[in-house]
């Protein structure tokens, strides 16, 4: 165990195995007890993020990769609670190697946990269809880009540039041109506010300046991603950030740091009309905790689809699909690439359909 910092946390490194687990856990227990800082569990490198997906952590791991990803964007991992700890420490125990971590931001939002959007395996062509869908990419699939968004990274190397953070609100508006670096240490840290007009949100960049991180991208397999009709942009946000429902042309998701959740809904959508009611002025992670449970109890929302993404994962979605998305983590970088549906059916689309 390392002694603790003067930060707000105890930091602890651990090797694998059930003896660390226990030994992790007892610690924070005992930290609690005298009425320390809460401690966390640390993950050694971002290479413990690749190590513990390739081992199979599947779905009952999935919880603590934020972490590692947060580790690796080189910002400090949270603890929030003994549940939290417990799940981490039990997760890289039952995984059998590396270091546990605690679940980045592990609240009690239960929307937070849930997921119905189908997963597909990786294709040579991915469709873009009339579907919505995640996919799991390749290992390295973006790592170029990845180490180009790392926070510290990205703000020595473009902390100058200037971005344009909106409204967090469901149309984009009152765009306000700053560096990079006042929106990443200054608005990304801030607590998100009820009225979406009191946050600022980098959707996605697309400047001259910000070419060579697009450039660095590698888009996805699609049959139209080469099209030079394409748009891909660049976004970041902190915690609780994001926008509001909304609707726009097909698109693919990549998370590189962080997580996002999406929720979405299909065209034309009955209760759209409630949604859009409520969301005016409001940011969507208090319509998540204040007007979806009212919707719910009503009995809407039946057709919603939701999901966390990840780094490593890539969400599509059609146009047209009404979405509204809250960033879990207070480093979110992602990329956004718009593309036209495919028109033609093809070989590929056809087994996806099946």
């Amino acid at each position: 165990p390392r002694p603790p910092r003067a930060t707000s946390d105890l930091c602890l490194l651990t090797d694998s195995g059930a003896a660390a687990a226990v030994a992790a856990l007892g610690v924070w227990a005992r930290a609690r007890a005298r009425g320390t800082p809460s401690p966390m569990v640390r993950a050694n490198s971002s290479s413990h993020c690749a190590a513990a997906a390739d081992s199979g952590a599947g779905g009952g791991a999935t919880a603590h990769d934020p972490a590692c990803h947060r580790a690796a964007a080189g910002l400090p991992l949270r603890s929030t609670g003994l549940a939290s700890v417990a799940a981490a420490v039990f997760a890289a125990w039952h995984v059998g190697g590396g270091a546990a971590e605690v679940p980045a931001e592990v609240g009690p939002e239960p929307w937070v946990g849930r997921c119905n959007i189908p997963r597909r395996d990786f294709k040579a062509i991915l469709p873009a269809g009339s579907s919505p869908y995640i996919v799991k990419l390749p290992a390295g699939w973006n790592a170029l880009l990845s180490s180009k968004l790392q926070r510290e990274h990205l703000l020595e190397e473009m902390g100058n540039a200037t971005c344009t953070p909106s409204q967090a609100g469901n149309v984009r508006k009152g765009i306000h041109e700053m560096d990079l670096r006042e929106y990443i240490d200054d608005w990304m840290q801030r607590e998100v506010q009820r009225n979406s007009g009191d946050n600022k949100y980098v959707f996605g960049e697309f400047g001259d300046q910000w070419a060579p991180l697009r450039d660095a991208y590698r888009r996805p397999p699609c049959l139209k991603c080469a099209d030079h009709r394409v748009a891909v942009t660049i976004g970041l946000g902190g915690l609780h950030s994001g926008a509001p429902w909304h609707f726009h042309n097909a698109v693919f998701v990549e998370v590189l740091y962080g997580a996002k959740h999406f929720a979405l809904l299909p065209p034309r959508d009955a209760d759209m009309a409630e949604i859009n009611e409520a969301i005016d002025g409001l940011s969507q992670y208090h319509w998540q905790r204040e007007k979806r449970p009212e919707m719910e109890r009503g009995g809407r929302l039946s057709a919603l689809l939701e999901c966390v993404i990840k780094p490593g994962e890539m969400l599509y979605f059609p146009d047209g699909w009404h979405h509204g998305v809250v960033n879990l983590e207070p480093y979110t970088a992602f990329v956004s690439t718009f593309v036209e549906r495919d028109d033609a059916e093809d070989p590929a689309q056809n087994e996806w359909r099946s």
